[in-house]
């Protein structure tokens, strides 16, 4: 199997992409208490380099374990028969998807406070 199909069927592409998504979600809600809220601006530089920090862990821990009914498990743990991972494929771009309409909502939310 290629390097490519592996990282396909482990989900990493996805994981990556919601990743990115509710990372940027998260920075726009601390954009946000810093705008409004008064809240220091050194939060939202926090923000960014944890999730800068922790882009590569979750792409290694989605790499190692496999969500399954009974929780995480190795991902050599489970049989390739009773894997799950299109069901988790599959809840991770609907969450994307969902991350995403709420990122629209909250800039929209911006550009009327604005």
């Amino acid at each position: 199997m290629s390097l490519f199909a592996e990282l396909s069927r482990r989900n990493i592409y996805r994981v990556a992409l919601a990743y990115v998504v509710l990372g940027w979600l998260l920075l726009e809600g601390c954009a946000m208490l810093v705008d409004y809220a008064g809240i220091p601006a050194w939060i939202y530089r926090f923000a960014f380099a944890l999730m800068v920090i922790g882009f590569p862990l979750a792409l290694v821990l989605s790499w190692i374990f496999e969500l399954t009914p009974e929780g995480l498990r190795r991902e050599f743990e489970v049989e390739r028969n009773r894997s799950i991972t299109r069901q988790t494929g599959d809840r991770l771009l609907r969450l994307t998807l969902l991350a995403a309409l709420l990122l629209v909502l909250l800039n929209l939310l911006r550009f009327v406070l604005d």
